[in-house]
């Protein structure tokens, strides 16, 4: 059977196009090896070169060949939506999507599905093929070692822009012994011109590294991650992203300018005070190592600050770069003198230029080779602007490349995201940007916050106030008022209760378990101290006479202004969570069926009951259980109903909410007992 023939003529219906005869013969390579029998196959070809057509090609003839459950693979969220909107859904009928972790597309029962690998292992999907883009990241990863491990397909067939040597030799080797060394097809520029002369390079390639900090700037880092830092709020922010963005040199010049709205922190003294060069200038070295002038000369340098831009002046001086041939561009420059700069630079004379804003619209030099970006601006016409630097070209077939920088585990990895995603919905090609690496990102910071804690499960207070305090102090110190604990639980039973913002730390724990990487419930003993106070509350609106005076009188007139009890301020909520990896999900429902177990025990003899009602809202991700009490003492009965709201979660976790429900409801019960029978019921 033609396979290729058929498909062209699939292709040319569907896109009106088809394969072009290089694609043709990597497409025959992959086949060959698969029908020798082999189970793992990667292809390595350019970017640009139109890895996306030789993956639907090889959907089509796993399908012919009697796959039915074939997964694309695609490493981001926006890889999956671009590559399924833009071809594989025009292609094929019986084809789904799937990366929101709602599993519908993979419940569907589709042909093929196009997903990313944690929302496929998530799902539990099943894998009779995988085709994986993007498939480097199957070397070294573990959690996609995890994903495939789980998915166990008959066969992985892998396309990637580059597959580095010693990348190889990092494959995990349950992968290996499950699936076979994998077969490596190399195709570089020279490769595909010679199997097929009328093959054109993209205009530009892309790489990214990662500017790892060190241990001094990590730990000044996550006092302002986590909002430990004190002063201006305005002005914390601020220091935030200089440091992450510009590195140490931009963030102690700009502390000491504002010294006087920031209060002082021994490590920021130690970080300024450190010798050796910033994150950032110790990255732009590893870059030059990789990519050296004199093979990419000239080289244009960004960065946003000044001070950073001479310090990358240092870091090159470090390097055997002749430094005459190396020129700084600032604001400080007249008009004429950057002219004079753009001038020397296309005579040849000048090999390298650091420059900060002024270059992104200031310099014209269509020879640059290479661009280097070491901060991403937020601004898309910015970052747009400074991408004209390098892709405008007076010769067509003038190959460039673009390197980012970036710090791991800080939002320059979403803001990356964020500028392609900008671009592109402008109508800008910007196919050839490497996207953000996976597991990169803000939330990454998280799960080492969480990593580095000895508790399965932890309390957020103490995650972030670093000291264990209970929701009622937090709330007493936030108002700065001794109150009693009476009026306490109160202001977090009503709705009148205002505490911080979504910010922070808080804000990326938030998408960490939207993304399902981080779980909670709430805290089975505090929470069921809150909602007993409510069956108080019921209790004393209905006893009366001496006997209950002695517990009732300060709670009553209080309790009495709350009609209903809705717990769905996710802010006062929070105080409340104990947060837990995904891989402790196990040991979270041990917990609380402990925690159940033990409360009924406690609770034999007893006249109670409660049921619960659950509800689900998609939209919000969020589940919501209402807690229907019947407690009956002293020939008394309530009958209070609680709404319990868990945001950023779904219905994959619901038998730990609803564990986690009953728990605290337990709980209340038995400490609403506890406090009668020690204060009000004496017979």
């Amino acid at each position: 059977m033609d396979y290729i023939s058929d498909f062209n003529s699939l292709l040319k219906e569907k896109l009106g196009f088809s394969m072009f005869p290089y694609q043709e013969h990597v497409s025959k390579d992959l086949i060959n090896a698969i029908d020798l029998g082999e189970k793992f196959v990667v292809a390595s070809m350019p970017t640009g070169s139109g890895k996306t057509v030789i993956e639907i090609f090889l959907a089509y003839f796993l399908m012919k060949k009697g796959f039915h459950n074939i997964i694309v693979m695609e490493p981001t969220r926006l890889l999956c939506d671009q590559m399924y909107t833009k071809f594989w859904k025009k292609v094929y009928q019986d084809i789904g999507m799937e990366y929101e972790g709602n599993c519908e597309a993979f419940n569907e029962g589709k042909s093929i599905i196009v997903s990313t690998p944690f929302t496929a292992a998530k799902c539990d999907a099943k894998a009779d093929a995988i085709i994986f883009d993007e498939v480097h990241h199957a070397f070294g990863d573990s959690r996609y070692t995890e994903a495939l491990m789980q998915l166990n397909p008959k066969i992985i067939i892998g396309l990637t822009a580059l597959l580095p040597g010693y990348k190889r030799y990092k494959l995990d080797l349950r992968v290996s012994e499950s699936f076979g060394e994998p077969i490596v097809l190399s195709y570089d520029f020279k490769a595909l011109s010679k199997i097929d002369p009328s093959f054109k390079p993209p205009k530009a390639i892309a790489d990214l590294f990662d500017a790892d900090m060190d241990s001094l700037e990590d730990n000044v880092y996550e006092l302002f991650f986590k909002k430990k830092a004190k002063g201006n709020k305005d002005t914390l922010k601020f220091l935030e992203v200089t440091l992450y963005s510009y590195g140490k040199s931009a963030f102690c010049e700009s502390l000491q300018r504002l010294n006087d709205k920031v209060q002082d922190n021994s490590a920021y003294f130690m970080l300024c005070d450190s010798e050796g060069l910033s994150h950032k200038a110790r990255a732009l070295q590893d870059i030059l190592s990789v990519y050296r002038v004199e093979d990419f000369k000239p080289v244009l340098i960004f960065t946003s600050r000044k001070a950073t831009a001479y310090e990358f002046e240092k870091a090159i001086r470090e390097t055997k770069v002749d430094m005459k041939r190396v020129k700084v561009l600032t604001g400080d420059a007249s008009k004429e003198e950057r002219q004079k700069l753009v001038d020397s630079a296309k005579r040849g004379d000048v090999d390298v230029i650091i420059s900060t804003l002024v270059g992104e619209e200031g310099i014209d030099i269509p020879e640059a080779k290479l661009l280097i970006m070491t901060d991403v601006p937020q601004s898309p016409l910015r970052f747009y602007q400074r991408l004209g630097r390098l892709i405008r070209s007076e010769k067509e077939e003038t190959q460039k490349f673009l390197v980012v920088a970036l710090t791991p585990k800080t939002p320059e990895y979403d803001n990356l995201d964020d500028a392609l995603r900008n671009l592109f919905a402008e109508g800008v090609d910007v196919s050839y940007i490497i996207e953000k690496k996976e597991g990169k990102g803000p939330v990454a910071k998280v799960i080492d916050i969480i990593n580095k804690e000895k508790e399965d499960m932890i309390p957020f207070l103490k995650l972030t106030e670093e000291k264990d305090v209970t929701p009622l102090t937090y709330v007493a110190e936030f108002k700065k008022k001794n109150e009693d604990i009476n009026s306490l639980y109160y202001e977090i039973l009503s709705s009148n209760t205002r505490l911080n913002g979504e910010e922070g730390f808080s804000q990326y724990l938030d998408k960490a378990m939207k993304e399902g990487s981080v779980l909670y419930f709430y805290d089975v003993e505090e929470m069921g101290k809150l909602l007993s106070k409510v069956l108080l509350g019921k209790y004393c609106s209905l006893c009366y006479g001496e006997t209950c005076r002695k517990i009732c009188n300060e709670w009553l007139n209080k309790i009495g202004l709350i009609k209903s009890i809705k717990l769905d301020k996710k802010n006062i909520l929070r105080l409340y969570m104990k947060v837990f990896l995904k891989e402790n999900s196990e040991k979270a429902k041990e917990y609380l069926h402990r925690e159940i177990q033990n409360s009924l025990e406690n609770l034999k003899g007893k006249d109670f009951s409660v049921s619960l009602t659950e509800s689900y809202n998609k939209s919000f991700t969020s589940i919501t259980e209402t807690l229907n009490f019947n407690v009956s003492i002293d020939r008394l009965t309530v009958y209070p109903k609680v709404q319990l709201t868990y945001y950023d979660t779904n219905k994959e976790n619901k038998d730990i909410v609803k564990m986690n429900a009953l728990a605290i409801g337990y709980k209340a019960i038995e400490i609403f007992f506890k406090e009668l029978l020690e204060n009000v019921i004496t017979n």
